[in-house]
């Protein structure tokens, strides 16, 4: 489990029903994975100023109906597997009513089983309450839709208990700081943002296994392998292709960046180690882009995104103006047919 507070990162490993103590607390930890839980990058005003992270979950154990559709609980959760297949995962993340969310999420996942070149899971997170009391009847049908694709497409449905006094509004980051718990057997997972449009999965897929930077042996703490560490890059040949940047990891921010790298890594003495990663900035400017570009294109020079992502609430108007829009607005009605997916 990844216990995270402003100040202290400790990474916990158990075995089930086992019990460790920090900062005079205890903490019920789950077996049958290095890491009990994974921690997810958060971010500031900007993409790439400060890149915070993300979270624990402590509720698995609890008896809180999160095992999928109306908390029903499958033979998959309870061997621990959640319904994994494989061991890379695209996650996305619907934690606000929107028909035409769910329904992109359902486009995405069917282009990359369709023309995906690599093997990987499909998880798809959201509110619990959605099953037990529908937002609207538009959001039941795409839920609905979702579940009918779910052998199609291999899609991973968890409905995600986020009923909390203490959140009064569900998330991205609660959502996933509760759905923890059913990845944690996962060794990398990929996370982008929905809405949005996939253009190449090829090229998205090559963004997913390129390796994270290289950290020095140290990041594996050689007094307990429990412990996780600050550490500063090693410097190799290779640096220049990274694709991706570690994150700061913290708790303040309800929102997730428009994509991030989780990985875990095992040293040869049993060390693990679980670090998040986003995108550096210039996959923002040419891989992974808004549909409304935040940053200067040369005259003449053309984009060739791999996927582009709406953010809705900016520049809604100049959105709902770009091909990329238009052409993905016509793919959700095609997908969700009979669905109204204007909201």
């Amino acid at each position: 489990m990844v216990l995270i507070s402003s100040s202290t990162i400790s990474v916990i490993i158990s075995s089930p029903d086992s019990v460790y103590h920090l900062a005079g607390r205890q903490y019920a930890l789950s077996g049958g994975s290095p890491a009990a839980a994974y921690v997810v990058a958060n971010q500031g005003n900007e993409a790439f100023s400060t890149p915070d992270a993300v979270l624990a979950d402590n509720s698995r154990g609890r008896g809180d109906g999160e095992g999928g559709e109306m908390g029903e609980t499958s033979r998959n959760e309870q061997d621990g597997k959640y319904g994994q297949r494989n061991s890379h995962t695209y996650v996305q993340i619907i934690s606000k009513p929107s028909v035409s969310c769910i329904c992109s999420s359902l486009l995405f996942f069917k282009i990359l089983s369709s023309n995906s070149d690599i093997e990987t899971d499909k998880v798809f997170l959201y509110p619990q309450s959605w099953d037990l009391h529908s937002p609207s009847r538009g959001i039941s049908n795409a839920l609905s839709l979702l579940r009918q694709y779910q052998n199609k497409y291999g899609i991973i449905m968890h409905a995600i208990n986020t009923s909390d006094p203490n959140y009064r509004f569900p998330s991205n980051t609660r959502l996933l700081s509760r759905a923890s718990h059913k990845l944690t057997h996962y060794k990398k997972i990929f996370y982008i943002r929905s809405p949005g449009m996939l253009l190449d999965s090829s090229r998205l897929n090559q963004l997913f296994l390129s390796p994270p930077p290289t950290l020095s042996s140290s990041s594996f703490s050689s007094s307990s392998p429990f412990s996780f560490r600050k550490n500063k890059r090693k410097s190799t040949d290779s640096s220049q292709s990274d694709q991706w940047v570690p994150t700061r990891l913290s708790t303040v921010n309800a929102d997730l960046p428009y994509a991030f790298l989780v990985t875990t890594d095992h040293s040869s003495s049993g060390g693990v180690s679980i670090r998040s990663h986003v995108p550096i900035p210039l996959v923002k400017q040419s891989l992974i882009v808004p549909a409304v570009p935040k940053f200067a294109v040369e005259k003449g020079a053309e984009l060739h995104p791999a996927y582009v992502f709406f953010e809705k609430d900016r520049d809604r108007l100049r959105e709902m103006e770009t091909a990329y829009y238009q052409q993905w607005k016509k793919d959700i009605e095609d997908i969700c047919q009979g669905i109204d997916v204007n909201d």
